[in-house]
């Protein structure tokens, strides 16, 4: 049966005073797990959040938690070499298998089905695949990511997979800056219509080749930005070769912080996410909080998030994918901001309200199996 989280719960579920949940890892820059921990808190729930491992077992025994809800799970293995990782890997196998037997009811969510650096994945796999067959309840952000998740990690009951959306950033975000002013300040010409790529450079992103389609477009009145963080310094110097002798596409390296995403947002028309691997997409969620028109893959939950009424869709498979839904863009150049409007809709459906309601439910189900 589909797995949407039903909110309807009787009497007895509503008393939720009592509940504890460790949230880990705790994400600095990103803000998903202070708005879920925000709006759990509302319903009763009592949240902590660790940090890193050693945090972790000292929440877990101090605290004692009814629910420990995972996040990431590359920290519990990843470490600077091969032997050291293994090391770590297996001592975390260990502990998880302690909190089961202590009773713990570990909930995770599926934010991925691999770690990004792409290190050491047979580890990866097998751990990802012993927290689902121990976690009394997997999330997953969209239909497709539940079955996917599914298919990944070999869970025959889907049942245990429940759909929980990723909230928005509607109210998260200062969005005061007009688009003038947005463009004045990345010195961009405000007739132009704006790409904009934003957030972490890693490997699976698909820049360096969004870059080389980008420049087969021979229009002048169009420009490409790219914001964010390489995730070292070689990606960072060879968008800076590809880009040599191209005054309309604007690199801009670094961490972007929170008050300038506004600018970003705002300066652009089109959101591009090149990527070529994904699950969930917050980027996804954050362009179209901001009432942008996006360019995505139609691959994991993006194809659930964005339709074509919001964005270009395209398959990551097909060798011209991505330079045919970039021109169709320019040619229906138009229709940007109407479709940065339906994104926008779609999105206030979204809120962290629901989603913490639909949390709620899945750790009550927990102990309800």
């Amino acid at each position: 049966m589909s797995q949407i989280v039903q909110l309807t719960r009787d009497k007895e579920e509503n008393d939720t005073s009592n509940l504890k949940v460790l949230i880990w890892p705790r994400w600095s820059t990103n803000p998903y797990q202070n708005l879920l921990a925000e709006h759990l808190e509302k319903l009763g729930v009592q949240v902590e959040e660790a940090e890193d491992l050693e945090s972790l077992n000292t929440a877990i025994r101090q605290s004692k938690p009814d629910i420990l809800h995972l996040h990431a799970l590359y920290p519990f293995f990843l470490s600077s070499g091969r032997l050291s990782s293994v090391s770590k890997w297996v001592r975390s196998c260990t502990q998880l298998l302690i909190w089961k037997l202590m009773g713990i009811k570990i909930v995770w969510t599926a934010h991925n089905l691999k770690n990004h650096q792409n290190r050491y994945l047979v580890l990866d796999r097998i751990f990802r695949t012993l927290v689902a067959k121990l976690a009394y309840g997997v999330v997953a952000h969209s239909e497709t990511a539940k079955q996917q998740v599914a298919k990944a990690f070999h869970l025959k009951n889907i049942d245990k997979i429940f759909v929980v959306p990723h909230g928005n950033y509607l109210d998260c975000y200062e969005n005061s800056t007009i688009r003038a002013v947005a463009r004045k300040t990345l010195e961009i010409p405000d007739p132009s219509v704006v790409l904009l790529f934003l957030g972490a450079i890693r490997s699976y992103k698909g820049v360096p080749n969004l870059i080389d389609v980008f420049k087969q477009v021979n229009q002048d009145d169009v420009q490409l930005v790219i914001a964010g963080k390489p995730s070292n310094d070689r990606v960072g110097q060879q968008i800076k070769e590809q880009i040599a002798g191209k005054d309309n596409i604007k690199f801009i390296p670094g961490f972007v912080a929170d008050d300038q995403i506004q600018v970003y947002m705002n300066a652009c028309d089109v959101v591009v996410m090149p990527y070529r691997d994904i699950l969930t997409s917050g980027s996804a969620v954050l362009a179209m909080s901001f009432g942008r028109a996006c360019i995505a893959p139609r691959k994991g939950c993006i194809g659930d998030l964005l339709d074509d009424s919001g964005a270009f869709l395209y398959d990551p498979d097909q060798e011209e994918g991505l330079s045919q839904v970039l021109n169709c863009a320019l040619q229906n150049r138009a229709e940007l901001q109407s479709m940065g409007e339906h994104n926008y809709r779609l999105a206030q459906h979204w809120s962290w309200n629901r989603v913490a309601e639909m949390t709620l439910n899945v750790y009550q189900l927990c102990f309800s199996r």
